[in-house]
């Protein structure tokens, strides 16, 4: 048994020194992402999330100003009575240049708009130039090429003999160009 015992015994210290020195100096450093301190995974994570509805206050000050527009709407003052528009009234739109009563924008925009007979030249001529483009148009699309019948052996015009012939059986092919 003795002999066991001094067998053991250098392996036994040496395994004691190994792990003391390691235990020193190579043990690993403790993390904080691997402590226990998750917080928010399992128990206390309810209170984490608001509820959300239509019933904050802002919302509930949306449609409460919402509402107080619309039925205001109606009672708030005009600018004027006279409404202007040259499309509806040309003579009225002329005149609104000298009316004080209209805002100083609207008497300017009198002054530098043109009368409603401009604008109908000006609207018929538009109509003729896109009629004529229109025409232009249509006319290129529908446009074809002349279809070309290609013959697949040219040269079997040259092929035939010019001599023994029956008069008629064939046309005067003299004069003709044969294009590849």
């Amino acid at each position: 048994m003795s002999v066991r015992l001094n067998m053991l015994r250098p392996t036994t210290s040496i395994i004691r020194n190994s792990l003391a020195v390691r235990g020193i100096s190579t043990s690993t450093p403790k993390r904080a992402s691997h402590d226990d301190s998750h917080h928010g995974h399992g128990e206390g994570a309810e209170d984490a999330y608001t509820t959300e509805s239509f019933f904050t206050p802002f919302w509930r000050n949306t449609l409460i100003l919402t509402t107080i527009s619309i039925l205001a709407y109606p009672y708030l003052p005009s600018t004027s009575t006279n409404t202007t528009s040259p499309s509806l009234d040309p003579e009225t739109w002329s005149k609104s240049t000298k009316d004080n009563s209209l805002p100083v924008v609207t008497r300017l925009l009198a002054q530098i708009t043109p009368k409603a007979e401009v604008w109908t030249q000006r609207n018929d001529k538009h109509l003729e130039l896109s009629k004529e483009a229109a025409e232009t148009k249509l006319l290129f699309q529908e446009a074809e090429r002349p279809k070309v019948l290609r013959m697949r052996y040219p040269s079997s015009f040259e092929q035939a003999s010019p001599h023994n012939i029956a008069v008629g059986s064939q046309a005067d092919l003299t004069d003709l160009k044969v294009q590849l």
